[in-house]
């Protein structure tokens, strides 16, 4: 409750109004008293009032003042839940009435002028689409709004005046969350954290206008605006980007401009401090000054954001260029067509790849890109590829040039869609040096390089093939399996490069007579197969027959030689058990060989009846038994005694024999596998396993090898041909520190006799290390002595079967003597194998034979349970 008392002179004539400038108080009462305490009148306002009943229809309280009164006293109630800031002013209608119009030009140039720029930015937003700008107009016309509701036009204007604190929240939180959007729209690097507590206060201030009470809401609105705004402003000081100086600047100066505006008018009013209604236009038209320069900075940002694009522009036109200047420099050749085949561009690479002179040419002369191709099915398969997996990658397509010739090219290519329409963008490179190179090496790989027909290993995998069709139908299948006749003469006459083109001439003639009926293949040296199936194996012997006409009437000539050659022939045609191409090239290696024994130069039809057959399957079962046996260490070591006749044991004396354990644990003689092992060229191998194994297991033992005399080791005939078991062997000598002296290799007297070179050479090698040398069956031979002045050798062991019966059969007991007798003048020793008995022993220390060997001395034994004669 307020009391004044004012006193008018008497020549005072005009009226005075009384004016309350705080239009959101809830309840104005004025009452009006003359002299004598009497109501003059009353006036009953407020914002919680209807706004008719004020006497002026005004913004603001306004009560007329009759000036007819020597005084009057003016008592003023007011009631509001905010605070009770209540600038009153008395003047004169007049000066009011000019005053008033004053406010309201300025209110209205503030207010048009936000409106014009707030509509400015809407329309060119809806023209530009440029977020910034509907941002800026929406908080322009928050800003608006909101200052015309604080000084009370919005409600004056809508005769709603109850709810003016709550819009000014409303208006305030909104323009705190529109500001937000335009100031992070400038600074673009502000973090999202940053982002998110603007929008909460702005957010938070929506909330509180209808919750908390008028008081709180006042207060909290205040404080939230204030840190708002200044935490805008120092935002815009730390995050900006370099290249939009000007809009930084802009932006920093308009928010603290209106950051300090805004912040002097909340201080006034937290401290209750009313000042003049021009003052509040100050910090009014400061505010709007500042939004000025935010809109200075908005056009300084989109300028900034037009020269990025136009940056970007310019360097997709480098990028365009440089594409360009790639597409046309390329060395691989470019196109662009339709889905349908059209050509829409071509690079020079690729009018050279295809033979056109310019791509001009090139775009008249195809019709469609199926041109491309010498298989225009290609194109299909490709064009489905693509649109199945999205691109394909190096396809290898054989194509068409313009002058009719073929050659490969590795195409890639993937769809794009452009102006609503699908391209196919392709890239080609020639490819037909390297493709020409991988068919020259697949058919190397495949095919014999001597002969050009098929190899052992492509034959085989199309006989497996073959063997897998045929269980799954009733088709038909047969093998012939080809061996030349004398062939070895040639080689051994003229030498190996005679012998490569009589193979090589000879197997195209063959390989004639062959194309069409079946496929042939050069097994190795001078063994050939022909598989023929379905209906062609019906005329299988009549085409073998052909086959020894053409190899009869072949005529190889070398130099002034003329020579002839026989082929043997061995048939196999399927049958149910057979099921793997290893046994049936088996079967026909078996019939082949039955064909050469019984006279080369024919054809022999596989039976399983025949025991020759079965006897040659037993061999090559036996070969895949050694084979394993070598890979599986299943070869073992045993020892036999040699005793000495005339004089005493001073050291170990044995041979080392060998024996095989099979699949089931048990021992195989040698005498079982050693011929398979001869006739397929395993002995070599074999001799290597016994030498390596033997030497190991000497210099594992040290004490042993100290005591030992003599070992005799085997070798076998065939071994001496193979050039790398002399060093083999010579190698084992230094790796083991094995003592020459203390080792004799033992070789059977015919194989000695079969290959005498190279058993002279080996002997002469060892011979000269102190390696001794002994000739094993002795006897067994017409022309023994003959050969035994011819070889070096330092004993000879008797056949076993003139030891054995010595005792009953004189002629027996007279072959040892001479043998003996012979050896002895040469100087040569001898041992005598199939000692049964004492008896036998001590007759042939009689006749005087050095060392005994057999039953009767000592079994064989195992080497690691060595045990020493008595």
């Amino acid at each position: 409750m307020g009391r004044v008392t004012l006193f008018f002179a008497p020549d005072v004539k005009e009226s005075f109004l009384l004016s309350i400038g705080n239009p959101s108080l809830d309840i104005v009462d004025v009452y009006l008293l003359d002299n004598k305490n009497r109501i003059l009148n009353s006036y009953l306002m407020g914002s919680n009032r209807k706004l008719a009943d004020r006497p002026f229809n005004h913004r603001h309280f306004i009560t007329p003042i009759d000036s007819q009164q020597q005084s009057v006293t003016i008592y003023i109630k007011v009631h509001s839940k905010g605070r009770l800031l209540i600038p009153v002013n008395i003047s004169k209608q007049s000066s009011l009435a000019v005053t008033e119009q004053i406010l309201m030009a300025v209110i209205g140039f503030i207010s048009g002028g936000l409106a014009l720029l707030s509509a400015y930015f809407l329309i060119t937003y809806i023209s530009m689409r440029s977020p910034i700008r509907f941002w800026f107009a929406l908080s322009t016309a928050c800003f608006a709004l909101l200052f015309l509701n604080i000084n009370g036009i919005l409600g004056q204007i809508t005769s709603i005046t109850a709810y003016i604190t709550q819009i000014t929240v409303v208006l305030s939180g909104m323009l705190i969350l529109t500001t937000a959007k335009v100031t992070f729209a400038i600074l673009e690097k502000v973090p999202p954290l940053w982002r998110y507590v603007f929008y909460l206060i702005g957010s938070t201030m929506l909330v509180v206008a209808f919750i908390l009470p008028y008081e709180e809401q006042v207060l909290l609105s205040l404080a939230l605006s204030a840190f708002a705004i200044s935490l805008i402003a120092v935002l815009a000081i730390f995050y900006y980007s370099p290249d939009k100086k000007t809009a930084n600047i802009f932006a920093v100066i308009g928010l603290m401009l209106i950051a300090l505006s805004a912040s002097t008018q909340i201080y006034l009013f937290l401290n209750d401090i009313a000042v003049p209604q021009s003052q509040l236009f100050i910090i009014a038209v400061c505010i709007m000054l500042g939004i000025l320069l935010i809109a200075l900075a908005i056009d300084a940002h989109e300028k900034t954001l037009t020269h990025r694009h136009s940056q970007k522009q310019q360097l997709a036109i480098s990028d365009l260029q440089r594409f360009y200047n790639l597409f046309r420099n390329s060395a691989e050749g470019l196109y662009t067509s339709t889905l349908e085949g059209k050509l829409i561009s071509v690079n020079p690479a690729m009018c050279s790849l295809f033979g056109y002179q310019n791509e001009q040419q090139m775009l008249d002369s195809i019709t469609n890109a199926n041109e491309f191709y010498a298989n225009p099915a290609d194109r299909e398969l490709l064009l489905g590829q693509i649109l199945q997996n999205g691109k394909v990658i190096a396809k290898e397509i054989k194509g068409v040039k313009q002058d009719g010739s073929e050659f490969w090219f590795s195409i890639s290519g993937q769809i794009k869609e452009e102006l609503g329409q699908s391209y196919l963008f392709g890239s080609i490179f020639d490819i037909t040096e390297r493709k020409q190179s991988d068919i020259s090496i697949e058919f190397m790989a495949s095919h014999d390089p001597l002969t050009g027909v098929y190899n052992r290993r492509e034959f085989e995998k199309r006989l497996n093939s073959a063997l897998a069709n045929i269980q799954q139908g009733n088709n038909e299948l047969t093998l012939l399996y080809m061996d030349l006749d004398q062939f070895k003469v040639v080689n051994d006459t003229c030498g190996h490069k005679a012998g490569d083109l009589l193979i090589s001439q000879l197997s195209q003639k063959i390989n004639q007579v062959v194309t069409d009926k079946g496929i042939m293949a050069r097994l190795g040296g001078d063994e050939f197969a022909v598989l023929l199936e379905n209906d062609n194996s019906q005329v299988a012997y009549l085409l073998a027959n052909q086959i020894l006409n053409v190899v009869g009437e072949f005529r190889f000539f070398w130099e002034n030689s003329i020579f002839t050659l026989g082929i043997s022939i061995g048939q196999v045609s399927w049958q149910p058990n057979i099921t793997s191409a290893e046994q049936i090239l088996s079967m026909a290696d078996a019939a082949c060989y039955l064909a050469k024994e019984r006279g080369r130069n024919q054809i022999h039809t596989y039976s399983q009846e025949d025991k020759h057959e079965q006897k040659h399957e037993s061999e090559l079962a036996w070969l895949n038994k050694i084979n394993q046996a070598i890979d599986n260490n299943q070869l073992q070591l045993f020892y036999q005694h040699y005793q000495t006749l005339n004089k005493s044991n001073s050291g170990h004396h044995y041979e080392v024999l060998l024996r095989m354990q099979d699949e089931e644990g048990r021992l195989v003689a040698p005498a079982l596998f050693l011929p398979s092992a001869e006739r397929y060229n395993l002995t070599a191998q074999i001799d290597r396993w016994v030498t390596e194994n033997y030497f190991r297991w000497l210099s594992n033992n040290p004490a042993h090898l100290a005591e030992l005399a003599m070992v005799n080791l085997n070798l076998n005939g065939y071994s001496l041909s193979d050039k790398g078991l002399k060093l083999y062997i010579l190698n084992a000598f230094e790796k083991y520190k094995i003592p020459h002296s203390k080792v004799c290799f033992q070789i059977t007297e015919s194989m000695a006799i079969l290959k005498m070179d190279e058993t002279l050479e080996f002997f002469k090698t060892f011979h000269k290390l102190g390696c001794k040398f002994s000739l094993d069956k002795f006897g067994s031979g017409f022309s023994s002595y003959v050969y035994l002045k011819k070889l070096p050798v330092d004993q000879v062991k008797i056949d076993g079967n003139y030891v054995k019966n010595i005792l009953i059969d004189p002629v027996d007991m007279a072959m040892v003597s001479s043998i003996k007798d012979v050896t002895k003048t040469m100087g040569i020793e001898t041992v005598a194998e199939y000692v049964e008995s004492v008896d036998v022993m001590v007759a042939l220390g009689k006749i005087g034979v050095d060392y005994a060997q057999g039953f009767g001395v000592a079994k064989p034994k195992p080497m690691q349970d060595f045990e020493a004669l008595l």
